[in-house]
């Protein structure tokens, strides 16, 4: 039996030759990975214009072939509208058809802003299994102002039980509860309502605001209930109220009264006392799954901004890994530790459930290559 013993330059030379017949096998199947997930991502396209009062999406080179998703391309869309000057216009949904191209024109406040308009889809949600998303930011400008509103209707007295305003004789002057909720929301998701009161004794109590679907014609369906403190005569607005969904509701204000004024009330299904939401209440942060690179060597850290998310499902290979409902410093995060995996093409998907119960959950996907890390030639001393 002989054996040899390798010179310190021997063993050098030897590791280099074995280091570049490695990546003489590993580099090739690496660009190869990448190219198809570019192919991949490339396979579907979405563009989107915008003009004073609307944002038009375009869907492009979608299959209109395969049998996946019940035979249909079912790709998600959010636009977030950013006026000069008031609060931002959110609204989302998903449109859906079968062929290789689909537009759809999305209508938006007729103002001077800024519009991100995005759009995203799973490989469940196409015909032919590709995922992919786009984004965009346009501007928007010399838009005509919007329409002055009308000018507030003049209230006359009317008898006790009547919409507005309800009047009492047993008081110093006549007491009276004017209301009005048809003004236009305060924010995105949140509507109010506005009492005034006149011609009281320095009337104290509470001012009780019940809210109703305007389809709940006799009021007997409560769904929301807020109040504030009486001190004198003057207009009470009531806190925010955030409805479930978009649509159109209806308010019922209600005086408590006191010692020296009588309590009054409006009534049910007045016309003046609804509040629209012309789109969905649905104010959601747009998900994307940060921290995931295309080449991963050793670990990586991926991450959802936590605004507007109540939990985040992380699964790798279609493989369940854990379900965050506490965030850490805004964000909902996981650590991989890729040196378990096996060398090649991998994907992290990430299911958000949101906030609110009225909007669906979303989902984002990333894909990384997870290869050997590079080889470092041996340092010898003396």
């Amino acid at each position: 039996m002989t054996s040899e013993r390798l010179t310190p330059a021997a063993t050098s030379v030897g590791m280099r030759r074995a280091i570049v017949r490695r990546w003489r096998h590993t580099l090739p199947l690496a660009i190869a990975m990448l190219a198809i997930f570019a192919a991949s991502a490339a396979a579907h396209t979405v563009a989107a214009t915008a003009t004073c009062g609307s944002v038009t999406f375009n869907w492009a080179i979608f299959s209109a072939s395969g049998s996946g998703n019940g035979g249909l391309n079912t790709p998600a869309w959010a636009i977030v509208f950013t006026p000069a000057s008031g609060a931002p216009f959110v609204i989302q949904g998903t449109t859906s058809f079968a062929g290789s191209t689909s537009a759809l024109t999305v209508p938006i406040p007729s103002s001077d802003g800024v519009v991100r308009a995005s759009s995203s889809w799973t490989s469940a949600e196409t015909r032919d299994g590709n995922s992919s998303s786009g984004s965009t930011s346009l501007t928007i400008a010399n838009c005509p102002p919007p329409a002055v509103a009308p000018a507030p209707v003049t209230v006359v007295p009317e008898v006790i039980g009547a919409a507005h305003p309800v009047a009492t004789p047993n008081s110093p002057g006549t007491l009276a509860l004017s209301t009005n909720g048809s003004a236009a929301p305060t924010s995105g998701d949140t509507i109010r309502d506005t009492a005034v009161l006149s011609g009281g004794s320095s009337p104290t109590g509470t001012i009780t605001f019940s809210l109703y679907s305007a389809s709940d014609t006799t009021c007997s369906s409560l769904l929301r209930k807020v109040s504030v403190v009486v001190n004198g005569d003057g207009s009470y607005v009531s806190p925010a109220v955030t409805p479930t969904s978009g649509g159109t509701y209806q308010w019922v204000a209600s005086y408590s009264g006191d010692k020296n004024n009588q309590n009054l009330s409006g009534s049910c299904n007045d016309p003046t006392e609804r509040s629209t939401l012309a789109y969905t209440a649905c104010v959601r942060s747009l998900t994307a799954l940060h921290g995931v690179p295309q080449i991963v060597t050793k670990s990586l850290s991926a991450y959802v901004a936590a605004l507007g998310v109540k939990s985040v499902t992380f699964y790798l290979d279609g493989r369940k890994l854990e379900t965050l409902t506490k965030p850490s410093d805004r964000r909902f995060s996981i650590a991989i530790d890729a040196r378990t995996l096996s060398y090649g093409v991998h994907r992290l998907r990430v299911a958000v459930t949101l906030d609110r119960a009225s909007c669906a959950n979303e989902a984002a996907t990333g894909t990384f290559i997870h290869v050997k890390p590079e080889s470092r030639s041996p340092t010898f001393a003396g």
